[in-house]
C-alpha cells in the first residue's frame, strides 16, 4: 500500500469514533499507569487510586458529572497543589468517583493527568467512564467535553485540596 493511502486509512480509522477520542491511544505509562483508554478503564475499575489522599465524602458537586462525587489526588499533584504551582507537573492525577443521586451506586470515574510539561489543555488527557460497562466513555487529549469545565481550574484542577 502506497504511504500516503495508508496514512490517510488510519487518519480515517482514527477519527471514526464515539464519544471517545482515539488519537492518544498508546501515549505510554505515566506515574506507573497506561493512558491508553482501556489501560486507564482498568485503573478506575480496579480501585488502584483508593489510597490516594481523598474527599472526605461523597459530595453534592457544581459540574456535569452527575450529582454526587468524591475525588482522589495522587502524591504528585497533592504536593503542586499545596506548593501553590501554576502549572502542575507530569504525572499528576486526579480520579473522580461519580454516584448516582442517592451517593452510594457508583456511576463511573472521571479521571485527569498530566501528561506534557507546561500550561494548557493539550498538556492534560480527560477519561470519563460509566459503569458497569465502560463502553460509552470520554477520552482524550484536551477532549472538547471535558477542557471547557476545567479552564476555570488552576492548570486545568478546579477541586481544592481536602
Amino acid at each position: 500500500m502506497h504511504p500516503r493511502l495508508l496514512l490517510t486509512s488510519v487518519l480515517l480509522l482514527t477519527s471514526a469514533c464515539g464519544p471517545s477520542s482515539s488519537v492518544d491511544e498508546g501515549l505510554g505509562v505515566v506515574e506507573e499507569l497506561d493512558t491508553s483508554e482501556q489501560g486507564i478503564t482498568d485503573f478506575v475499575r480496579s480501585g488502584r487510586y483508593k489510597s490516594w489522599l481523598a474527599e472526605p465524602t461523597v459530595h453534592e458537586t457544581r459540574a456535569p458529572h452527575g450529582s454526587k462525587v468524591r475525588v482522589f489526588f495522587n502524591d504528585r499533584v497533592v504536593g503542586s497543589l499545596r506548593d501553590g504551582n501554576a502549572t502542575h507537573p507530569v504525572g499528576s492525577i486526579l480520579v473522580k468517583e461519580m454516584f448516582e443521586s442517592d451517593g452510594k451506586t457508583l456511576r463511573g470515574h472521571a479521571l485527569d493527568v498530566k501528561i506534557a510539561d507546561g500550561a494548557g489543555k493539550d498538556t492534560w488527557l480527560f477519561y470519563e467512564g460509566f459503569a458497569p460497562n465502560y463502553d460509552n466513555n470520554y477520552y482524550g487529549r484536551a477532549h472538547d467535553t471535558c477542557h471547557g469545565c476545567h479552564s476555570d481550574g488552576k492548570d486545568y484542577v478546579t477541586t481544592p485540596l481536602p
